[in-house]
């Protein structure tokens, strides 16, 4: 029997471009319909997925693992389309698991004293997950983006950041693919390093490129004196399961100048995957794909409602809880997922939507909890760094519970919020909840984020 060796991602990369030259011709509205969509349907009756709405962190282990064998046999009938060949990149269920066996079970984010260790985790693990403080790329005026982004990584329970993106540069909008991008990405680059440098952290990792829609910021500032190889190096998969060679160009940008390549795919509630269940297994799928095309080190998502774009609502919080589960029963993939809460700094909103959420992920298995983008990441400077240091103790408290106890919780904090998400409460901008001179949360937003605690914690969630 031949000894089974890895390919490098390098080998991988190149395997991936070429079956995107080769892979079958396809339209594009056929691949959506036919592909994704009824793709989805047929893997659903086929499995016989049905999940108990009474419950909103999933307690069947069955239906779980269902999901992933439905997943897996979805993501290798369906493939991966490419936009720029019109062909679709395919793998089949043996080299799908084949891959996921050969994927990274763990990684170090940072250096030196500020450096943390991610490593996948299972259902009800007692190790909480890794926390990510930062806007995950919302909206930020210039002038703040330092003390913005200083409020997050001087939190001690803040593991690595995520830069919030600048509207403009020196006053100019910021134009996709011109140098504006390559110097609005530099400069993202510089004052993050201010940032690390002031919080005393300057090994600390951050999720770099949040600038770059296009590839042109991201391969110039992810070169020589930019960011470093310790730091996350974040693209995007096109909903749904599409990528282009912008994105992939990333990728080859990534493996050779080193860094851990941390993607996304982002479902949306409701699109060609459908509902509840449909969202499960399309979400499941992605975070698979992301390792099979970008050669992920790391999983991530926020499954997006299609009006709120937060992912905070009860039925994509049922979805993503499935997922996760199918994910950490079946797999060892390290999975991050981003809390899009619909409310704003200021807002009690905000929290119970954090605690909610958090919640969900840590028991579901998720290594690492990203933000929170605050006000869904869509209204400029609404956002701060109480919020992740609320995230961080949730996380850690949560890893306490079981998944029954967790779903008795989640259920009340949904209460709390559920009704008032269509009304938006997307509270105050940062100069109104922080005191730029200090860089500390006002007394007002901190009263507010005392008494959740105290209201959380008398729930049964042990915050400290």
């Amino acid at each position: 029997m031949v000894e089974h060796k890895p390919m490098n991602a390098t080998d991988r990369l190149l395997d991936v471009i070429q079956r995107g030259l080769t892979g079958p011709v396809m339209d594009e509205q056929q691949f959506d319909s036919e592909q994704v969509a009824g793709g989805i349907r047929h893997v659903l009756r086929q499995y016989e997925i049905r999940a108990d709405r009474s419950h909103v962190v999933n307690l069947d282990d069955g239906l779980a693992d269902r999901v992933w064998s439905a997943a897996l046999d979805f993501l290798a009938s369906c493939g991966v389309y490419c936009i720029d060949t019109g062909r679709v990149i395919r793998f089949s269920r043996e080299e799908i698991e084949q891959i996921l066996n050969d994927a990274p079970r763990e990684v170090q984010l940072g250096a030196g004293s500020d450096a943390v260790h991610e490593s996948y985790r299972l259902v009800g693990e007692k190790r909480p997950p890794l926390n990510m403080g930062g806007p995950v790329g919302s909206p930020v005026s210039e002038a703040l983006f330092v003390p913005v982004m200083l409020s997050y990584a001087q939190e001690p329970g803040v593991d690595v950041v995520c830069p919030a993106t600048l509207s403009t540069l020196q006053g100019c909008e910021i134009r996709t693919r011109s140098p504006l991008e390559v110097l609005a990405a530099w400069q993202e680059f510089d004052g993050m390093m201010q940032v690390l440098e002031r919080a005393g952290r300057p090994g600390m990792a951050v999720n770099c490129g949040q600038i770059s829609i296009s590839d042109v910021g991201f391969l110039s500032a992810i070169s020589r004196g930019g960011y470093r190889p310790t730091d996350m190096h974040t693209l995007g998969m096109i909903s749904e399961l599409k990528v282009n060679f912008e994105q992939l160009n990333k990728v080859a940008h990534a493996i050779k100048q080193g860094g851990i390549i941390d993607p996304f795919a982002n479902p949306i509630y409701g699109g060609l995957g459908g509902g509840l269940e449909g969202i499960a297994v399309l979400l499941t799928a992605e975070l698979v794909a992301l390792n099979l095309v970008f050669m992920a080190v790391c999983h991530g998502s926020s499954p997006t409602h299609p009006f709120n774009f937060n992912d905070t609502s009860r039925e994509i919080m049922q979805a993503t809880g499935l997922s996760l589960q199918a994910l950490a029963r079946n797999s060892h993939l390290m999975t991050n997922m981003t809390v899009s809460p619909v409310g704003g700094p200021g807002t009690k909103t905000l929290l119970y939507e954090c605690a909610a959420y958090t919640t969900l992920c840590t028991v579901s298995g998720a290594s690492r909890i990203l933000g929170p983008r605050s006000a869904c990441g869509t209204v400029q400077d609404h956002f701060s760094g109480l919020e992740a240091r609320f995230n961080g103790g949730v996380a850690r408290a949560a890893a306490s519970l079981d998944r029954e106890r967790a779903d008795e919780l989640v259920q009340r904090l949904l209460s709390c919020y559920e009704d008032l998400q269509d009304k938006k409460p997307v509270g105050k901008p940062f100069p109104e909840v922080y005191d730029l001179s200090t860089v500390q949360p006002t007394r007002a937003w901190l009263d507010i984020y005392d008494e959740v605690v105290r209201e959380v914690s008398g729930w049964g969630l042990p915050l400290r």
